[in-house]
């Protein structure tokens, strides 16, 4: 996704703060949300990680049109930098579509190749990467949830309106509005002692 303009700024990152409000209302609101966070509740730093990956990806490629903008990308380079740090999320800026959600802090790595569309759900130990060093990319649809654990490898093709369930390695292209979840043969065996 390549932000371009102001307004397509401000559209992206209404799109991603509808499940962060408690960080976009007035200050009074994000200081008591602060104060008061548990470790599961708090989420500042991931909406700081998504909030400076958007101005990376706007001022990307305003740097190019104009030096000025120059300063501000390197800025919210290195604030993203130290959030990604802080929540362990290697998402490269322009493969997540608007409407990017995290709920929780954990490691994350989405390679810079790989594409997802709108509205995407992410939890901690997501893996989107490539078989080998010159490998395709994951193309990831919109509205799709991937749950913890999930490793996406290669060219996969993921249609929209897709649920993947926890520890699911995915390597195989999946049609829109599938449920995927990962199948055990549990074996039990009974030892006499």
């Amino acid at each position: 996704m390549t932000i371009s303009c102001k307004e397509a700024l401000i559209e992206c990152l209404k799109a991603d703060s509808k499940n962060y409000k408690s960080q976009v209302h007035s200050w009074k609101d994000r200081l008591k949300c602060n104060l008061t966070s548990t470790p599961i509740s708090e989420q500042k730093h991931i909406w700081a990680y998504i909030k400076h990956m958007r101005y990376v990806e706007y001022y990307s490629t305003m740097k190019d049109k104009n030096r000025i903008y120059l300063f501000p990308y390197l800025y919210h380079l290195k604030m993203l930098r130290k959030e990604s740090h802080i929540t362990g999320f290697q998402i490269e800026p322009g493969t997540c579509g608007k409407g990017l959600t995290i709920w929780h802090w954990g490691s994350i790595i989405v390679n810079g190749g790989a594409r997802l569309g709108e509205n995407c759900t992410l939890y901690p130990g997501v893996l989107i990467g490539q078989k080998t060093q010159h490998g395709g990319n994951a193309i990831i649809g919109s509205n799709v949830f991937i749950g913890s654990g999930t490793k996406i490898i290669g060219a996969v093709k993921i249609g929209d309106n897709v649920t993947i369930g926890q520890n699911c390695v995915i390597v195989k292209d999946i049609e829109e509005g599938q449920t995927v979840v990962m199948n055990h043969n549990l074996r039990i065996i009974n030892r006499k002692e």
